[in-house]
């Protein structure tokens, strides 16, 4: 047999065991059979031209290996259930969940520790099987769905930094592990190259650059260090040290880096064109909101928001 052939055979297995009833009876007589003729019905809908026969034989083959029962003691009710009690982890994928894993190994997979990452490979290659065996019609339209979707940034796209794998591993496995590291880190205004130890408290992916949120030594300030500046980390066996009742949440809320609504409030007043205030009305920056022509052909806007880099940055990007 051909590998795709077996592929497809297993794929087509996992669907017939997800439509397996599960038994509620404790009598081999008593609740609902289903019919081999039914799950050949069921599969053929789903894209697997399938006879009965077959269906016969693969399911037989299956309650052999997984706790799944025959009746065969009355020909009007023959069929096929799972037992009482059964443990039903099957792995299956629908083509919409297929689609979704798919988008998620694209987009998602530098952010994952490779320890989670690992850990979904099988689910990797089992949603590519999935949209490598759908029937030619239903593949062509998923084909083409994957084609037609794509994450844009809101900014200017910039190229990410070159990290270090090594690192962003055992960064990756600290932060999942609630370990300590030796590090060895550069900040972004020196050429001199600091050995630190450092507490894991997060993450932050901010465009292109990821940050690790830690705090150093027995310090209590929680800081951010850029990935690509790291040369080498050593994941220590110990536990971390977090300052007390530290929260990346309430710490990102209350401004850390100024990535988040920190900051004095100020009734922000600006006046621009159509076109942005277009755009503005749609995603508005606050709450609070309003617009109001101006005299002079454009739209005068007011907001209470938050005094923060970030807005200066915005601010700046929408100068002419």
């Amino acid at each position: 047999m051909a590998k795709n052939d077996k592929k497809s055979a297993v794929i087509r297995q996992w669907e017939m065991m997800r439509m397996l009833t599960v038994s509620r009876s404790d009598s081999q007589q008593g609740g609902r059979w289903d019919k081999a003729s039914e799950i050949a019905e069921k599969l053929t809908e789903k894209g697997y031209a399938v006879s009965v026969r077959t269906v016969q034989r693969d399911l037989k083959e299956l309650s052999e290996i997984f706790p799944i029962e025959l009746n065969d003691h009355n020909a009007r009710d023959y069929g096929w259930r799972w037992r009482k009690g059964a443990n039903l982890a099957i792995p299956g994928m629908s083509v919409s969940e297929a689609l979704a894993m798919r988008l998620v190994q694209t987009h998602l997979k530098p952010l994952l520790p490779a320890s989670m990452l690992n850990g979904l490979q099988g689910v990797f290659s089992l949603a590519q099987s999935k949209l490598d065996n759908v029937d030619p019609h239903n593949k062509h339209h998923a084909q083409n769905w994957l084609g037609k979707v794509h994450v844009v940034p809101p900014a200017q796209p910039m190229l990410p930094p070159k990290v270090n794998e090594a690192v962003q591993a055992a960064v990756y496995q600290a932060v999942l592990e609630d370990r300590p590291v030796g590090a060895s880190y550069r900040s972004l205004h020196s050429k001199q190259t600091r050995a630190l130890v450092l507490h894991p408290l997060g993450l932050i992916m901010r465009g292109a650059v990821t940050y690790l949120v830690a705090s150093a030594w027995d310090y209590a300030e929680a800081r951010l260090y850029a990935l690509h500046r790291f040369s080498q980390v050593e994941v220590l066996d110990t536990a971390i040290k977090p300052p007390e009742g530290f929260s990346l949440e309430a710490a990102m809320a209350a401004g850390l880096a100024e990535f988040a609504s920190q900051g004095e409030s100020i009734q922000l007043q600006l006046r621009c064109t159509k076109w942005v205030a277009g755009y503005l009305a749609e995603t508005p920056l606050a709450a609070d909101q309003k617009m109001e022509p101006a005299a002079d052909g454009r739209v005068q806007l007011t907001a209470t928001v938050n005094d923060t880099w970030q807005l200066h940055w915005w601010l700046l990007g929408q100068c002419h």
